[in-house]
Order: C-alpha cells, then structure tokens, then sequence
C-alpha cells in the first residue's frame, strides 16, 4: 500500500501508542489526537479530518472494569462518550474521510461504557465506516484508577512480593497482546470486510494469569473473596486468515519486563 496520511484518535493510549508505531514503521505519516497531547476531540475542528486519508477512532472515556463498572463514574462516562462521539461523528459525516471505529465485547451492556459503544458502533455503520469489536487487549499501562488486570496484577507482584487480586478470581477474559491487536486492526482497514471480531484464542481465568504471573516473578499468589463480573460472549465474525501470534504468558512476559523497567527495578 501507498503511504498515506493517518489521523488516530486516542493516539496515546494503549492501543493507539501502538498502532501510531505500527502505522509510521509502515511509512505511514502519522497524527496522534488524544487528550494526553493536549486535544481534546470534543471541540475539535473538521480540519485534521480533511486532511488526512483515513481516520482510526480509538479515543474513549475507558479503563480496566474497576473503573467502567463505578457507580460514582457512570454520568461523567456517558456524557464523555456522547459528546466525544457527536463532534467526531458529525465531522465525519461532512468529511466523508474513511475511518474506523474501534468497539468492544462489552458494547451493549446497561453501563455508560456498554451503551455509548453501541451506539457510537450503530452511528459508524450507518456513516459507511468499519467497525472492529475488541476483546481484552492487554500491555503495559501507565498504571492509574484506568488501568486493567494485568498491569495491576503485575504491579502488585513487584512492590508488595505477592500478586493480589481483589476477586477470587474465576471470571474469565479472552486476552489478546496489543501487537496482535493492531496487526488485526490494520488488516481490517486494509482489507474489504466492514466489521471484525478480535480476540485471543481461548478463555482463561483471572486466576490463571495471576498465578501464571506469580511463576514468572517467582512470589505467591493472593486471590480475594468477592466475584469479578464476566461477560462470555464468543466473537463469530473474525478476520480470514489471521490469528494472535502473542502466547500469553510471552505477553506476560513483556509487561513485566516494561513493569520493571518503568519502576527501574532488576
């Protein structure tokens, strides 16, 4: 494919730092919008929309289920989303710039989250762009009230000598590394499917990966006594020719190894 100028919403984050490094290996030239660079896409203008080829939606009010699932954060994640997904929706819609928007397993569910992904998804379709359903990507995370489990986990390990974990563990997660992640999503915008399911291979519970970190750190495993909340939904319309490449215990590997590298311990 010829170079091409990519405009990626939510450039910043978890999966967006790594498609804006996949995109610009490719020879892409690359714009990052995100909150964290000092935009914020609700008041954006059409301008970046015009001038780019093609539009990655990746920008969300989002974070691990502990935060998702607050009570005390539902008003604030539904007005976020909404207003975030009319300013860029609606220019868009004057643009007509291809893009896609990035949704997720648990698009539908009765929280703030569930149902701005859904409508946001519907909105999309409607606009003409491509959709891509996301199940658990996981990586290193600048570790905060948004990051998810594994992360978590992984922190808890290396500063408290044991993995903890707040529920007992035995909800259960499709994990797949953000690399696989961003390779399925950049074959999607490539290819002609509209929309794509992406997950890993296969369902594993919380208390696998955390034991699974435990071994790998070499401390124990802690698990809690309250019940995680799950959502088993298996992903149907996946991307011809491709899978995950990332085992999970070599992604786990690889967050330990950013997790000691960011708290500069051996």
């Amino acid at each position: 494919m010829s170079k091409m100028k990519e405009l990626v919403l939510g450039g910043e984050g978890l999966i967006g730092s790594t498609l804006v490094a996949a995109l610009t290996e490719r020879g892409h030239s690359v714009t990052s919008l995100d909150l964290k660079n000092g935009c914020d896409l609700r008041q954006v203008d059409d301008e970046p929309f015009r001038e780019c080829d093609r539009v990655w939606f990746l920008a969300w009010d989002t974070g691990g289920a502990r935060y998702i699932e607050a009570v005390d954060r539902q008003h604030e994640q539904y007005k976020h989303n909404c207003e975030l997904t009319v300013r860029v929706l609606d220019a868009l819609a004057r643009t007509r710039t291809p893009f896609l928007f990035v949704s997720s397993q648990l698009a539908g569910l009765p929280t703030a989250y569930g149902t701005t992904k859904l409508m946001a998804a519907c909105w999309s379709l409607q606009l003409g762009g491509k959709v891509a359903r996301l199940w658990n990507t996981y990586g290193w995370e600048h570790p905060d009230v948004r990051s998810h489990v594994i992360t978590d986990l992984v922190l808890s390990g290396l500063t408290r000598g044991r993995v903890t974990c707040l529920t007992n563990g035995l909800e259960r997660r499709r994990f797949i590394y953000k690399t696989d992640c961003v390779e399925a999503l950049i074959k999607l915008f490539d290819g002609t499917q509209q929309t794509a399911e992406v997950a890993g291979p296969e369902w594993v519970t919380i208390r696998q990966v955390g034991e699974q970190i435990a071994r790998q750190l070499g401390v124990e495993f802690e698990a809690g006594d309250a019940s995680g909340s799950e959502v088993m939904i298996d992903p149907r319309e996946v991307l011809p020719d491709w899978q995950p490449r990332m085992s999970l215990s070599e992604g786990i590997a690889r967050v330990i190894a950013d997790a000691r590298a960011y708290l500069n311990v051996r």
